[in-house]
Parts: C-alpha cells; sequence; structure tokens
C-alpha cells in the first residue's frame, strides 16, 4: 500500500501538478516582492532624477476656467522653473474644487500637504485657525519675492480677505495671497428687456429698479423674470445693501430683528406671492446660472465672474451684467481665491517665491483673458488685458467699482454655521416650506446649542495615543499567545498539521488584508469615536472628549433623530416594497419561454449602473414642473381635484423618503436573481404532490414555493435592511439633504459632519451607532423569523 502512495507522488503527472504549483508559488512572491521594491525604489529614483533640486507640491482646481485656467497655470509654472532652474515643482490638478479639497484634506490628515495650494477665502477661517496655514508678514518682504508682485498694488478688500486671528477675518495675519477675485451683481438679457420696453440697469441701479424690471419681463409670454439665489453669503450681501447683517458682532444670528426679517420676507414674497417675477422654487436644476442659458430669463444672480466662460458660449441673445443694486446703502461682497502655503512645508522660502510668482503681474495678466475672474493687482485690472468692452460683458468696470466697498462675507471657524443658515435660508426663500421667523429662530435655536457644546470648549485634553497603542499591543500579543497555547494544546497530527498549515497559507493574503485595512481602521474608529478632531490635521491634534459625542448626539442633535426618522421610513417602505417587486420579477422570470434570459438581463442591469448617474436620472423623473412621475400622475390626479405632488421641494417632508423607495425599485434586480435561483432550486415533486391533491397556482405558491425559499426571502430581506440605512449617493446628488432636513439620511449627515463640518471624531460616534442600529434590527429579524423560515428548504 505504501508503495502505491509512493508510485503515485512519483508518477509524472503528480511531479507535474507539483512543479506547477511552485512555479505559481514564486511567480507570486516575486509579483508582491516586485510590487513593493518598485514603491521603494520609485522614491530613490525620483530623488535621483531631480538631481539636488528643491521639490515643491502645488495643486489646484481648474473649475469653471476648465483646460484653458489648467494651461495657464502650467505655463506659469514653466517659465518659473526656466527662471529658477534649482526648483522642481510638481503640479496636481484633481479637478473641480470639490475633488481637490476632499484630496487636500487628506493629504492634511496624513500629515503631508501640498507646499502651494488654492484656499478659498470662505474656508480660512478653519484652515488658519486650525494651525494648517503658514503666515506670510514676514515672507512677503522676502528678497526671494518675484519681481512683478508687489502687493501694495493689490485691492486692500481682497488682502484683507486672508487676514485672520482671533477668530476674526478681515485683520490680522496674512494667510495667503489673492489670485483674483470678483464682486456679484446681476446678469441680465438686454434682447428680453427690450422687449419688455424697460431700460438696461444702471450702475446705480436700486432694489426698486430691480424689481420693476423683473415683473415687466415676466409678464411676456414664457419669460420669468429673475432667477434670485438665495445662497447665505449671497443673501448676507444684500442684508448689507439695507444697512443690516444677518449675523452680529458676537456671531449671533439676528433672528427677532425686524429689518432682517423685512428684507428677507420681501424676497420671499417676489417668489412665492408673485406670478413670474422669480422662478419657481419647484425647480430643482443644480446649477441656477445655467437657467439664464435658455434665453427666457430677465436677470441671473446675484453672481460673480466665475458664469462668464460659460455665457460667452450665448449665441442666441445679447446679454450683459449690472453690479448688485442698492438699497439704503450701496454694498457689495467679494469672493476670491488665494494662493496659501501650507505650515508643514520644508522649504517656506522656496514656496513663497512660488506664490509671489503665481499672483505677480503677468501671471494675473494672463488669467484675467480668460474672463473667469478680476485680478487682485489693481494695475492688471484696470488695464487692457481684463477691461475689454468689445467682448461681453461689456460693463468690465462694474465688476471693479464696487470693490471700494465690498468685503468678504466673515464666517465662524465652525463650517457648520454657514451650511445651517444656507440650508435654513434655502426653506424660507427658495421653497417656502418654513415663515422667514421660523427659519430663522431654527437657525438661531442650532447655532446657541452648538457654541454651548462641550464638544466647542477650547481646552481638552490630547487623546492618550501612547496609552492606546501600547494596550493595543498587549492586547494583540496576549491575543497570539492565547492562539498559541490553544494550538499546542490541541496539535494535530502530521497529516492535519500539513492541511492546517497549507490552509492558513492560502487564507493569508485576505487575513493580512482584512487585519490591516480593516480591523485596525475600525479600531481607529472606536478610538476617534470619543476624540474631538477635525480629520485635516494629523492624529496627535485630536482631543480626547469621551463619551460627549454620543451625548451630544443622542440627547441634543436634533438633525440627528431627523437623519434617522427619514432612514426609517424609508427602510419601512422600499425594503417590503422592493422584496415583494423582487419576487414578483423572479417569478415571471422563472417562466421556460424563448428569449427569457433577455428579460432577465434587462431586470438586473439597472442594478450594477452607477448611482450618480441614476441619481441624474430620477432627478428629471420627479421634477415636479415636467417630470415623467408628475406628467404620468397628473391625468390621475386632476379628476378628484388633486396635484402630483413637489417630491423633493415643497412637499419633500412626506414625499421625499417615499420618492426614494419609488427609485430603489430600479435596483431589485440584484434579489430578483438570487429570488430566481431559489426558486429553481424547488424540487419539482413537491408541486406534482400538490397538483395530486388539487392545489391551485396561488395554494401552491404560499404553500410549497414561499415555504422552500424562506431561507432566502430571509437572506434578502436583511440584506436590503442593511443597505437601506446605508443610502447616501442618491440623497447627495438629488437633493443634498435639503430642503431643510426632509431628505437627509442617515448615511449623508454622517457624511456632512465628517467632510463638510470636519467632525471626524463626531462622525465616527455616528458609524458606531449605525452599527448598533443595524445589528439590533438584524438580530430582531433573524429572531423574529425562527418560525417562519424552514431550512428544509436547503438541503
Amino acid at each position: 500500500m505504501s508503495s502505491e502512495r509512493t508510485n503515485s507522488r512519483s508518477s509524472p503527472k503528480a511531479l507535474a501538478g507539483r512543479l506547477a504549483r511552485a512555479v505559481l508559488l514564486v511567480l507570486s512572491l516575486a509579483l508582491v516582492a516586485w510590487a513593493f521594491a518598485r514603491v521603494g525604489v520609485r522614491e530613490i529614483f525620483r530623488s535621483e532624477a531631480m538631481g539636488g533640486k528643491t521639490e515643491l507640491v502645488v495643486m489646484h482646481w481648474s473649475g469653471d476656467g476648465g483646460p484653458a485656467e489648467d494651461a495657464i497655470v502650467d505655463r506659469a509654472l514653466a517659465r518659473f522653473e526656466e527662471a529658477n532652474p534649482t526648483i522642481h515643482v510638481t503640479r496636481l490638478n484633481p479637478g473641480d474644487a470639490g475633488s481637490f479639497y476632499t484630496k487636500l484634506q487628506t493629504m492634511m490628515a496624513a500629515g503631508d500637504p501640498p507646499d502651494v495650494f488654492y484656499v478659498g477665502a470662505e474656508r480660512l477661517a478653519a484652515y488658519a485657525d486650525a494651525g494648517l496655514l503658514l503666515s506670510l508678514d514676514e515672507l512677503s518682504t522676502s528678497s526671494s519675492t518675484a519681481g512683478d508682485f508687489k502687493l501694495q498694488d493689490f485691492y486692500p478688500s481682497t488682502v484683507d480677505a486672508f487676514r485672520f486671528e482671533d477668530g476674526q477675518v478681515g485683520s490680522g495675519s496674512l494667510w495667503g495671497i489673492p489670485k483674483d477675485f470678483t464682486t456679484v451683481g446681476f446678469y441680465y438679457n438686454r434682447d428680453l428687456l427690450e422687449r419688455a420696453g424697460v431700460p438696461e440697469p444702471s450702475s446705480d441701479w436700486t432694489w426698486d429698479d430691480f424689481i420693476d424690471s423683473a415683473r415687466a419681463v415676466g409678464s411676456l409670454p414664457d419669460c420669468t423674470g429673475a432667477e434670485f439665489v438665495s445662497w447665505a453669503s449671497m443673501v448676507r450681501a444684500v442684508l448689507w445693501t439695507e444697512g443690516v447683517d444677518l449675523i452680529d458682532a458676537e456671531g449671533n444670528i439676528r433672528a427677532d430683528d425686524p429689518r432682517v426679517i423685512e428684507v428677507l420676507d420681501r424676497i420671499r414674497s417676489w417668489r412665492h406671492d408673485e406670478e413670474r417675477t422669480l422662478t419657481s422654487g419647484r425647480s430643482e436644476t443644480a446649477n441656477p446660472a445655467s437657467r439664464f442659458l435658455g434665453g427666457k430669463l430677465g436677470f441671473a444672480g446675484p453672481f460673480g465672474r466665475w458664469v462668464v466662460p460659460t455665457y460667452r458660449t450665448i449665441e442666441d441673445f445679447q446679454w450683459d451684467y449690472a453690479p448688485l443694486p442698492r438699497g439704503e446703502t450701496s454694498a457689495n461682497m467679494i469672493a476670491t481665491v488665494a494662493w496659501s502655503i501650507s505650515s508643514r512645508t520644508e522649504h517656506p522660502e522656496e514656496a513663497w517665491q512660488l506664490v509671489s510668482w503665481l499672483t505677480g503681474a503677468t501671471t494675473q495678466a494672463e488669467q484675467a483673458e480668460l474672463g473667469l475672474a478680476v485680478p487682485t493687482n489693481r494695475t492688471v485690472a484696470e488695464g487692457d488685458s481684463f477691461i475689454d468692452p468689445a467682448t461681453p460683458p461689456s460693463r468690465d468696470r462694474d465688476f471693479i467699482d464696487p470693490v471700494d466697498y465690498a468685503r468678504v462675507v466673515p464666517w465662524s471657524t465652525n463650517p457648520a454655521l454657514e451650511g445651517t443658515v444656507a440650508k435654513r435660508l434655502d426653506q424660507a426663500l427658495r421653497t417656502g416650506d418654513l415663515p422667514v421667523k421660523e427659519a430663522l429662530v431654527k437657525a438661531s435655536d442650532w447655532w446657541n446649542v452648538e457654541r454651548t457644546s462641550p464638544l466647542a470648549s477650547p481646552s481638552l485634553p490630547g487623546m492618550p495615543w501612547l496609552w492606546i497603542v501600547g494596550v493595543f499591543i498587549i492586547g494583540l500579543l496576549i491575543a497570539l499567545a492565547i492562539g498559541w497555547w490553544m494550538l499546542r494544546r490541541n496539535r494535530p497530527d502530521p497529516a492535519q498539521m500539513v492541511e492546517e498549515r497549507s490552509g492558513w497559507l492560502l487564507v493569508s493574503p485576505w487575513v493580512i488584508g482584512f487585519l490591516i485595512f480593516m480591523a485596525v481602521p475600525i479600531l481607529l474608529s472606536l478610538a476617534l469615536s470619543v476624540t474631538r478632531w477635525s480629520g485635516i490635521t494629523t492624529l496627535d491634534e485630536a482631543d480626547f472628549v469621551g463619551l460627549a459625542n454620543y451625548s451630544q448626539l443622542l440627547g441634543h442633535d436634533d438633525v440627528f433623530w431627523r437623519s434617522l426618522e427619514v432612514t426609517a421610513v424609508y427602510a419601512l417602505l422600499a425594503v417590503p416594497i422592493g422584496q415583494i417587486v423582487a419576487l414578483i420579477g423572479a417569478v415571471l422570470m422563472n417562466v421556460k419561454v424563448r428569449g427569457v434570459s433577455f428579460f432577465r438581463a434587462a431586470w438586473y442591469l439597472p442594478s450594477i449602473l452607477a448611482g450618480v448617474g441614476m441619481a441624474v436620472l430620477f432627478r428629471w423623473v420627479f421634477n415636479a414642473e415636467n417630470g415623467l412621475m408628475n406628467v404620468m400622475l397628473d391625468p390621475v390626479l386632476s379628476p378628484l381635484g388633486l396635484e402630483p405632488p413637489d417630491w423633493f421641494v415643497r412637499d419633500a417632508e412626506a414625499f421625499g423618503a417615499p420618492a426614494f423607495a419609488i427609485m430603489s425599485l430600479w435596483l431589485v434586480g440584484g434579489s430578483m436573481m438570487i429570488y430566481l435561483a431559489g426558486l429553481q432550486n424547488v424540487p419539482r415533486s413537491l408541486y406534482e404532490a400538490a397538483e395530486i391533491d388539487r392545489a391551485g397556482p396561488v395554494r401552491r405558491f404560499f404553500s410549497v414555493t414561499l415555504p422552500m425559499i424562506s431561507p432566502v426571502i430571509l437572506f434578502n430581506v436583511i440584506m436590503s435592511l442593511i443597505g437601506s440605512f446605508q443610502v447616501f449617493t442618491q440623497a447627495f446628488v438629488m437633493t443634498g439633504g435639503g430642503p431643510g432636513d426632509h431628505t437627509r439620511f442617515y448615511v449623508l449627515y454622517l457624511y456632512n459632519q465628517a467632510f463638510d463640518f470636519y467632525e471626524m471624531g463626531y462622525a465616527s460616534a455616528m458609524a458606531w451607532l449605525l452599527l448598533l442600529i443595524i445589528l439590533g434590527l438584524t438580530m430582531l429579524t433573524l429572531r423574529g423569523s425562527a418560525r417562519m423560515v424552514h431550512y428544509e428548504g436547503l438541503r
């Protein structure tokens, strides 16, 4: 017997198999070694290729400027390298501003930010307060400054936009050099104004002039007077023209100021109390500026210069620009972006040399020709590079003249303030589902709770990472020791040892990957849930708050409970309806007819399509004015004296979550295929026995089919339940959680906290609460289904 086994092991076939396995093992190990070596050697080769040069990493976006702006920056950097041969510049351009900030914050958190990068004025307070930027006060007088850079030639208000100290924007240390800026106003359709018989607005026009012109245009057939955006910064600029502000000097929201309420209510009435004076709040167009392109809109704004490259493609009508109308006084806001230097740069002198080059007169003159913004250098802005009456808009001076009284809109170092104010203003002014007074009170109450939260304390102890790492290592060693002891105690025989060793070897890539990329981040998330950490600084900056994140969530955060309610309503609708539709689809697809494979593929295909594309599609399907859903519902509801809902605007509180549940039916293909596999495993003999007992199709379905596939149903229900608490992409793309918080799903709110409000510790606490919620619901589902699931169908 032993000789036979020896012969089988030494047979040519066995030897070939062993050789093949050995070759595969060697190739796998070589591939892994090459991957790690390539990463390590790449840095060595890169350093050698630098030839001793100083490397600066620069990151920017191109945004509305597109490839043209990208090319301008690239040419400026090439000229800089030519003029400074000892410096090499590595340029990063993630694309749009959103992608830029996501990448920038990740690099900052990793402790490896770029040396030089864009910073919008709206983010200056948060970044400077977190210590992420290098002060430029001393460097601005350095001898390494570019020859065509003179800070005294800049418009003072644009430079002051990047001064910050003691929580106040506009004074103190300088943290960035503005590369360009824009004031805001209204773009207007000259042809429509002529048809309406109203003159073009002057540079000193008033709000009365604006609304009279908008009403005149709105009286034309198929035309609307104006698009008036309700963005928080724009609304504050409008309030400035009336001599008031939404936020006082102490940072309080003026919820009881009658003048503030009067101005805001006037804007609200223009939209909701008048016909076609302003665009309808029911429209869900992602970019309000794009409505102007259709030629049916008299005015669009308040917008800055950033829309000019897009508007210059207009060929069907003549257009131009007028500054923000005045009320009791003339006022305007400045939107601007600066080149800033990281506080972690190893080459501050060289970085400043580059910043001064990129904001010098030569580079600004080249960027001015793009028309995207106004140069911050006064000489360039008032020269031929920017002033060009022959190219629309012809009134370039109207962007420059208000700079003498314009200022940047100051916001708190807590970015959640701007987001919450914007949310409430949107409800009051655009959708109209909240009265102005109530919207302001809600924002003010939230802000008062936010500022008095224990998490807002400036003096918190640092996170004891050294102790945590030590406990983790000790726990890991204890776990390894216990595992080794159990292995020695239950030591298998040699044959079993070989099998176990082979098994562990086979699963080791997954185990190692799980421990490094899953287990460690999960444990780190648990540790972060007891910290206050912004996610834009390194982990050593995290503060220990104990259970304050959890107490704030459960006891004081109304948005948390609202997001949980929205998600729960969605789950109650989407899970049962989706499973019923998937099961019905599976029954239909189980019919053996020619071409059924095509229909199976058609059912399944939508479930693998990109979520963003699907969200954009259904945004138009649920459009309240001309969407497919309301076009189908209108003939049915009109005879009953009803009208289709305004899904994501005025009726979002009642119909927002149901709309997403309807949308989820598009994705039932995956569950349908699992049900189909279960149906095809039901023994035919059971159906034959039921037919002998004269059971009809319905009886057979409920008495045979459902019991036999009950384990499959349980699996699909649990997976669907888990998925329903993880809705993000659709809400993020379609509504952003609005209006208010009517479509703010749990995971979307978690994302807002982590990446919009820089509260990564708070978001980690939310993630662990979500884990407990899903775990509890899963356990309840398993326990409640114990008597209804028949596992005999799997045997």
